[in-house]
């Protein structure tokens, strides 16, 4: 049997990792007292001194010493008390924890006492305890963490990497707790400061910058056992790793792989590969629908209907990046009461041409072309079609109601049992001019104010998801019969594969048929697809079948298909075409990002132009 410092040191280092674990301990500790400012004080990145000091309630002088008693606490009394649980401790491990591999004091005081109580601990050994002086509250200070245990202390990072560590973490509690003023000290420096104003969006631009904070954008859910609140960032913004992804669970702080997948699927289609967005998301659930007592460090935990969770977190997502859009550049056409007959052909085609951009829902049935059609016909057709619309919804738009599609996120949240009441801002945008093309590759558009470049192939492709998208929704996507079947050949492996997945390829838009033991014949394709050469075909097919291994086949297989039926960079577009492709792109839910996440448009404000060339 283990003696018992042996054992205390093991037990610490399940709950004690680093410097951050204790600042992380502490400050739980001083919210649970209901303290409504806390400072934390750290030299060389805590490693050898930290210092938390609260107003809270503070600790009875007869309790103290029961503090650091191992599993001593009073936020439970029995095992059925863990599935009630609305505090942030409960295990009574961190007290004792951080005093068996460190030299700590702690003062505290409660309001009703006389004199508060000092108690000194080394290496798990108590050394002082007496009545002092001091304010309400309670102050805690950390030395020589980890000084009995060398191998420990050694695989602490450097004192920049261990300061980052703890602004981390006392970040994420403060935008837990936004009602708290937090203060953090590093090397006599003042690093991070919140109000405590009760604003989430304050402790956000505290922590992030003003760039993240004008770029805010609230979300909300609720079903009738959880709401969702918090903040998500506009989808232009994100960083390369998910550190400013946070997630609260009843006031608690949590690392959670279900909850960060359902952030990042609500931001789909809308960043680049391997970018993650930077968000708050708030749960408040009945605390019988999750464990809380999965980790020593209450780290985790765990949901007893993830697969709703998930999918209501996805939805608010979803909903709120929906109204990112700034502008619906369409002209809308006048109201019946304004409307006049045209006076000449002149007028006549302005009408034609304002009745393009109307907001109102169109279906067509494309026509038949025969594959041996040039590009170029392709092109003049595509922007024709208007983007299938799935529903008809009614907007405010400066006191006109207005018909307009619903958004793929607001039509999906009425199968996801979240209820909402905000709705998606609209506003007129000011006329448009194609100047021309660049390089082949991108169009260029006088906004009046702004100037922008806007790639013709992520463009294209955007148009391409959402057609897709409606189509799909509405059964099937529509085909185009190849005059001569395509004979493709794909392999063994892939052949085997053919036969389970034609009604799936059936559902994409394409008719294919075993033919021998490696080929296959291709008889129609997506309509979009109609001019795409053999090669790329079978391409196309393989990444499909590949995607087919996981869940989101369907997405997948979009993405695959609009990138092979879409404009390529190097083609020479007509005035015309890049007019009808724009009108197309402003149509859709998302003009500013290709299904990859790339950004559709560069923007060039016109006062940067001019500062450019010294006019202003």
């Amino acid at each position: 049997m283990l003696e018992e410092n042996t054992a205390n040191k093991i037990a610490a280092g399940e709950v004690i990792e680093r410097p951050a674990s204790v600042v992380k301990e502490l400050v739980e500790n001083a919210l649970d007292a209901g303290a409504t400012a806390i400072e934390v004080e750290i030299r060389e990145g805590g490693k050898d001194y930290i210092r938390v000091v609260d107003n809270g309630r503070g600790i009875p002088g007869a309790e103290v010493p029961l503090a650091f008693e191992r599993h001593g606490t009073s936020k439970i009394r029995q095992a059925e008390d863990l599935f009630h649980i609305l505090t942030l401790g409960f295990r009574g491990e961190a007290l004792p924890s951080i005093a068996a591999v460190s030299d700590m004091i702690m003062c505290t005081k409660t309001a009703d006492a006389a004199v508060g109580t000092l108690i000194a601990y080394q290496g798990g050994k108590r050394t002082r305890l007496e009545a002092v002086g001091t304010p309400v509250g309670t102050g805690v200070t950390v030395k020589d963490l980890f000084f009995n245990i060398p191998a420990r202390y050694k695989f602490l990072n450097q004192a920049a990497s261990e300061r980052r560590y703890v602004y981390d973490i006392l970040g994420r509690i403060a935008l837990a707790n936004p009602a708290v003023r937090f203060r953090l000290i590093s090397d006599e420096e003042e690093i991070l400061m919140t109000p405590g104003d009760g604003q989430l969006e304050t402790v956000m631009w505290n922590i992030y910058g003003g760039q993240v904070g004008k770029n805010l954008l609230p979300i909300h859910g609720e079903s009738n056992y959880l709401a969702i609140s918090g903040l998500v960032c506009k989808p232009e913004i994100h960083r390369g790793n998910r550190q400013a992804e946070t997630f609260i669970v009843n006031g608690r702080v949590i690392d959670s792989p279900l909850l960060a997948s359902a952030l990042e699927k609500g931001y789909q289609t809308m960043l680049p590969r391997r970018r993650f967005p930077i968000a708050v998301v708030c749960i408040n659930i009945d605390p019988t629908r999750i464990d809380v007592n999965v980790h020593p460090a209450k780290r985790e935990v765990r949901f007893s209907d993830s697969s709703e969770i998930y999918k209501q977190v996805m939805f608010a997502v979803r909903r709120a990046l929906a109204s990112t859009i700034p502008f619906s550049p369409w002209q809308l056409a006048p109201s019946e009461t304004e409307k006049e007959p045209p006076e000449s052909e002149q007028d006549q085609g302005t009408a034609v041409h304002q009745q393009r951009f109307s907001m109102e829902p169109q279906r067509t049935v494309p026509k038949q072309i025969s594959t041996t059609q040039g590009m170029v016909a392709r092109h003049q057709d595509y922007a024709r079609k208007p983007v299938v619309s799935r529903a008809d919804t009614v907007r405010e738009i400066a006191g006109d109601k207005v018909a307009s599609p619903v958004t793929r996120a607001q039509e999906l949240s009425e199968d996801g049992g979240v209820t909402t009441t905000d709705q998606v801002p609209t506003k007129l945008h000011q006329e448009w001019r194609v100047l021309g093309q660049f390089q082949r590759t991108y169009m260029l558009v006088d906004m009046s104010k702004e100037l922008w470049l806007v790639d013709q192939h992520v463009a294209h492709e955007r148009v391409l998801y959402e057609r897709f998208q409606g189509q799909l929704l509405d059964g099937h996507i529509q085909s185009q019969v190849f005059l001569m079947p395509q004979h493709l050949e794909l392999g063994v492996t892939a052949r085997a594969a053919i036969g389970e997945w034609i009604p799936r390829f059936r559902e994409l838009g394409f008719e294919v048929e075993e033919f021998g033991s490696r080929d296959c014949l291709v008889r129609a394709v997506p309509y979009e697809l109609s001019q795409i050469s053999s090669a790329e075909l079978a391409q196309l097919l393989l990444g499909i079948l590949e995607k087919g291994l996981t869940e989101d086949y369907r997405e997948e297989a979009l993405v695959l298909m609009c990138c092979k039926g879409a404009v390529k960079a190097g083609e020479s577009l007509t005035i015309p075409v890049m007019e009808e492709l724009l009108e197309s792109l402003f149509a859709t839910d998302n003009p500013f990002t290709c299904p990859h996440g790339r950004p559709v448009v560069v923007r060039l404000a016109i006062e940067d132009i001019h500062r450019r060339f010294g006019r202003l």
